[in-house]
């Protein structure tokens, strides 16, 4: 019975130590990010593949998470994005987010950039009460997206005019086929007329 008992002692001991250090684990997480900060993005653009918990980087650094992505209930042509991020974050009035995307996975994350050193925090400058808003800019995906139509109009342009190239070759080349003394014809010299005043003339 009582090497039991030694052993029930301390399998007790090793669950109450687990116990403690996860809840120990939750507060530090807890008080972690009690500061952080609340920011709001109004994008005019799809976020298709941005998810709720993404990361968010300023500068390629991770500096907080996204939090709830809506609709703007004003302006539904709008998505409303919130974000969390570390209170030591340097968001400035001039700061700009971009939707990036994440190598060729199809996985789109917020960047944010920009942000002069002279520049007022974005919080600072918010009046209290409010979220902030950091303004949003087009992304480099999605810029390509809109001049992609006007490519597709050139490169038929350029298409056509080679068309009419080669059909105008294949005319040329059917014509030397038929009658190959083509080839041997050298082009008429023009004759300039005479000049009636130039001596010898009658």
């Amino acid at each position: 019975m009582e090497p039991d008992k030694h052993f029930f002692i301390e399998g007790l001991f090793i669950i109450g130590v687990s116990v403690a250090a996860a809840l120990f684990a939750v507060w530090l997480a807890g008080t972690g990010h009690r500061d952080d900060v609340l920011y709001r993005i109004h994008f005019a653009e799809s976020v298709s593949g941005l998810a709720i918990g993404d990361p968010v980087k300023f500068r390629g650094v991770d500096v907080g998470t996204v939090k709830a992505i809506a609709l703007d209930p004003a302006d539904p042509r709008l998505v409303q994005v919130d974000i969390r991020l570390r209170k030591e974050s340097p968001v400035k009035t001039d700061t700009k987010a971009t939707l990036k995307l994440k190598g060729i996975t199809g996985v789109v994350f917020i960047e944010l950039d920009g942000g002069s050193p002279n520049a007022p925090t974005l919080l600072a400058s918010t009046r209290e009460g409010q979220i902030p808003e950091i303004p949003s800019a087009k992304g480099t995906l999605t810029a390509i997206l809109d001049l992609l139509p006007k490519l597709l109009e050139k490169f038929s342009s350029i298409e056509n005019q080679v068309t009419k190239v080669v059909t105008d070759i294949g005319g040329v080349t059917s014509e030397i086929k038929e009658n190959p003394s083509l080839l041997l014809r050298a082009p008429k010299e023009k004759t300039a007329p005479a000049d009636k005043n130039a001596p010898g003339h009658r």
